[in-house]
């Protein structure tokens, strides 16, 4: 629970560019109210994509990209057949109307999301757009003489619209990925690596494309392994005073490419590696509270009404955040490892209780459920540590004081930075889950660190939070969770002053919150924090983990989703493993409220077996064990 690794079916990705140009900052400001705009002024903008007079078909591409910016109106629009309409637009003649077609299609395929993706891929997007980026490859020589400056912009802005469609396609649906193998876009993209020739902003978005397009991707990664040089070249790529955010934003993007095309397990990889880390580490760096004090100090508080210089500090500023939010999410991804489980539904969670019978044969001092740790190498932990690594994502996790906030909401600019800030938070929670879950608890900073950073996310969880901000919830929540295992493994008590009115906000958070991921990440702490109770051996210590015993099994008889309900149980059978746990599972009618609870989990198992999905592991898990346990237990407890 809780890590993060980019998928195809993960949900939208706001602003997929990174790329932040002045027509992007305009175009949040011009939104359609879709129930205003009726079928037939529709209808006109499709007669003005499509006549034949090009300031009429460039007004048309340019209102239609307007009208994008709403998902339930960009979703429809793709339904319209919008590939079949524009797609020969994207090897029109005229570069102008090349990229004003790239683009519109873009903003579709963006704020569209998983639906208007179908409906391109469905009208064969891919077979001009392939065309269209095999053109540039064979055909286009830009030239460097003054003369040729104009048409090499018009040129280089249609090229990254049409990359990033290609970008935005292939990251959330396979269908792309394997048209754009079988064209061989992998080989055409990488000729414009060369930034003598193209530009630091063409080599971006081309490595921001290959680096989506590579995702578990065996045909893309042998494809750039074979220019693997070209690629460490980026990396050593100066900084120059004039293009510093520039640099920074390649290096990184250049930095999630080559962890997707290297082993970095491997021990011939480790120098790749440690560049790697100390390019994201780089990244880190740069203080975003003092960013945003400098934005601060130049926007004006009139809305949208700023100079050139603003709109430049802003752009870099954007770049840097996005810089930042993608380093998070490359280090998540590094200290990832995929726990594949070939679970058949079918099967997995129809297992006869006769086939647990012989408890005799089970060892209780295992956890119901193995939690396998993975470990990063020694020589990665030693740059994490010499890079302060921990550090830098846990000052990312810091949310905007309330002045800088009322200042930044008075125009749009701000408000899309705050909205940065806060995926960063985001991110910043994620990445920090999974250092927690893969490093050695000395590499955290010891127990007593651990837990200062347990405290303070359940002070943003539990009273900072807007309790509607689900993303926020569950990322933090995930993070909290992981310290709390980190602390459930170390020999220091930490917890020895807590009481029933400190947990009170986790066991009210866990009745409120509508989200069934956060709602997990909630009962995992509590069933966690009894662990490392138990360490304690007080009578106050026994009390907290009766009371939270007793929450874990009055919420299994509320619960609705199945998997939810296992992650409950599997709790519980984490906190009575142990045998001298025999006397408090007595106390508190253990055996008798799980004997209840059996028939009705695996009732809401067959209901629900269909929609599991990434969840069958877990409620498989629980049907396969509980019974065992319950068995188990009686024969310890008998006595009692």
């Amino acid at each position: 629970m809780g890590k993060q690794k980019r998928q195809r079916t993960k949900p939208h990705k706001e602003n997929p560019t990174g790329l932040l140009s002045v027509k992007d900052f305009e175009a949040e400001e011009d939104e359609y109210d879709v129930n205003a705009v009726s079928r037939p002024a529709l209808q006109t903008v499709y007669e003005k994509v499509q006549s034949s007079n090009v300031e009429e078909k460039l007004c048309g591409l340019q209102t239609l990209e307007s009208m994008s910016c709403d998902s339930t109106f960009a979703a429809q629009i793709a339904k319209d057949e919008i590939a079949k309409m524009i797609g020969p637009l994207l090897i029109d003649p005229n570069v102008v109307v090349r990229a004003y077609s790239a683009s519109a299609l873009r903003h579709i395929a963006d704020n569209g999301k998983t639906e208007a993706h179908a409906s391109l891929l469905k009208d064969d997007i891919m077979t001009p757009l392939c065309t269209l980026l095999q053109k540039y490859y064979t055909e286009w020589q830009p030239k460097s003489d003054q003369s040729e400056r104009s048409k090499f912009k018009d040129e280089e802005n249609a090229f990254i619209q049409a990359v990033t469609l290609l970008w935005t396609l292939c990251e959330y649906n396979e269908s792309a990925v394997k048209i754009a193998n079988e064209a061989d876009l992998i080989s055409v993209l990488t000729k414009f690596f060369d930034i003598s020739i193209y530009g630091i902003e063409i080599a971006t978005i081309t490595v921001q494309c290959l680096l989506a397009l590579s995702e578990d991707n065996p045909t893309a990664i042998q494809k750039l392994q074979s220019c693997e040089s070209t690629i460490f070249q980026l990396l050593d790529l100066d900084q120059k005073s004039d293009s510093i955010t520039e640099v920074l934003y390649l290096k990184t993007a250049v930095s999630g490419l080559i962890i997707n095309i290297i082993d970095f397990m491997d021990s011939n990889s480790a120098n790749i590696a440690s560049k790697v880390i100390h390019t994201l580490s780089n990244t880190l760096s740069i203080d975003c509270k003092q960013l945003l004090s400098n934005l601060t100090s130049i926007l004006p508080h009139q809305k949208n009404d700023y100079s050139d210089k603003a709109k430049k500090k802003v752009q870099e500023s954007r770049k840097v955040l996005s810089a930042q939010q993608q380093a998070l999410e490359i280090l998540a991804n590094l200290c990832t490892e995929d726990q594949e489980n070939n679970v058949d539904d079918d099967s997995s969670t129809d297992h006869s209780d006769h086939e647990a019978d012989d408890v005799d044969d089970v060892c209780m001092d295992d956890k119901s459920r193995s939690k396998i740790m993975f470990t990063v190498p020694l020589e990665i932990i030693e740059v994490f540590n010499n890079c302060s690594i921990l550090k830098k994502v846990w000052d990312k996790t810091s949310t905007v004081d309330k002045d800088t906030v009322e200042i930044l909401e008075q125009n749009a600019e701000g408000e899309a930075v705050l909205k940065q800030m806060h995926t960063l938070n985001c991110r910043a929670y994620l990445c920090l889950n999974n250092l927690m879950s893969c490093l050695e608890i000395d590499a955290l900073g010891g127990a007593e660190n651990i837990y200062r950073m347990w405290n303070n996310i359940g002070t943003v969880v539990f009273k900072d939070a807007n309790p509607t901000d689900t993303e926020l919830l569950e990322s933090a929540t995930a993070a909290m969770r992981a310290a709390l295992e980190r602390l459930s493994d170390a020999e220091i008590n930490v917890f020895n002053q807590l009481t029933l009115t400190d947990i009170q906000p986790m066991l009210n958070g866990e009745r409120q919150c509508q989200d069934p991921n956060v709602r997990v990440n909630l009962l995992r702490i509590l069933g966690n924090l009894a662990l490392v109770l138990m360490k304690n051996n007080t009578s106050d210590a026994s009390e907290l983990i009766k009371h939270i015993s007793v929450f874990l099994l009055d919420t299994c008889v509320n619960e609705s989703k199945v998997w939810v309900m296992a992650e409950c149980l599997d709790s519980i059978m984490d906190i009575y493993a142990e045998d001298d746990t025999d006397k408090a599972a007595s106390e508190i009618e253990l055996l008798e409220k799980l004997r209840a609870l059996v028939p009705l989990f695996k009732n809401k198992m067959r209901q629900q077996r269909k929609t599991l999905g990434d969840n069958v592991a877990v409620v498989s898990t629980v049907n396969t064990n509980i019974t065992r346990f319950i068995k188990y237990k009686e024969k310890r407890m008998k006595n009692i």
